[in-house]
């Protein structure tokens, strides 16, 4: 069989739910951080570490900030008002997962050479199908927020 084509076992398929649960509101609320007309500097950064970032660097306006959460990298630039690259690769259970988001538009992959590309095709379906459409806000989102730790 081929390995693209697995079907997921109920432990994986419960790993996927539980990311994308995840991941779709909490990349809407980077970008919406990220797309906010005229924020200060000193509130953008208030907001991203509200959402468990850590600032790495910041030098006239530039910021580059990361976190690490529930087997996902996350990697934000952001260089102004509506001015931002945020980069998200997954580890360990989503190895293969990336995704890519600009002020521009976003872009969203499976790693075919990840040996995983079962589960993160199937993130990424199902990330796209949620994410361009109106959502909810999902307990593993709402205990995220309040906790601030990964839980996956």
């Amino acid at each position: 069989m081929n390995q693209s084509t697995r079907k997921l076992n109920d432990n994986e398929q419960k790993n996927v739910n539980l990311a994308v649960d995840f991941l779709v509101p909490y990349v809407h609320s980077i970008v919406e951080i990220s797309s906010e007309v005229d924020l200060p500097i000193d509130k953008f950064k208030k907001d991203i570490m509200n959402l468990y970032f850590t600032v790495d660097l910041e030098d006239r306006g530039r910021i580059e900030a990361s976190a690490k959460h529930n087997n996902f990298d996350f990697s934000l630039l952001y260089t102004g008002t509506r001015s931002f690259v945020l980069k998200i690769s997954g580890y360990d259970n989503y190895l293969g997962f990336i995704y890519m988001e600009t002020n521009k538009g976003m872009n969203i992959h499976d790693d075919l050479s990840s040996g995983n590309e079962h589960v993160s095709n199937e993130i990424t379906n199902k990330f796209l199908r949620n994410y361009k459409s109106p959502y909810l806000v999902t307990e593993t989102y709402k205990n995220f927020i309040t906790q601030g730790k990964s839980f996956i």
